[in-house]
């Protein structure tokens, strides 16, 4: 494989992730109107269950705005990868 079948693939391949994603977050709209106030259906062959859940979460905006020096206590910086493949319309082969 060469590293332009390597990007084609990649790009061909979340194009086809991004538009899965698209139905079935399309289909989970119509289920949850189609359930209306209900917590359950059935049909014949599945049982839907709406489970609500709740979460915790720290307003750090708000924490570092009425105490900013805790930010620089306790904060932590992290670095991640962003892999951004644009097509720029020049033929160059490259092989890895």
């Amino acid at each position: 494989m060469t590293i332009k079948e390597a990007i084609e693939t990649y790009n061909r391949e979340k194009a086809i992730e991004t538009e899965a994603k698209k139905k079935a977050e399309a289909a989970k709209k119509f289920i949850l109107s189609f359930m209306g106030d209900n917590e359950n259906i059935v049909t014949d062959a599945y049982t839907v269950t709406l489970k609500k859940t709740s979460s915790f979460r720290l307003d750090t905006d708000a924490l570092y705005k009425d105490f900013p020096d805790i930010k620089e206590t306790y904060g932590k910086t992290t670095v991640s990868k962003s892999l951004i493949v644009q097509e720029t319309g020049n033929e160059k082969t490259l092989t890895a």
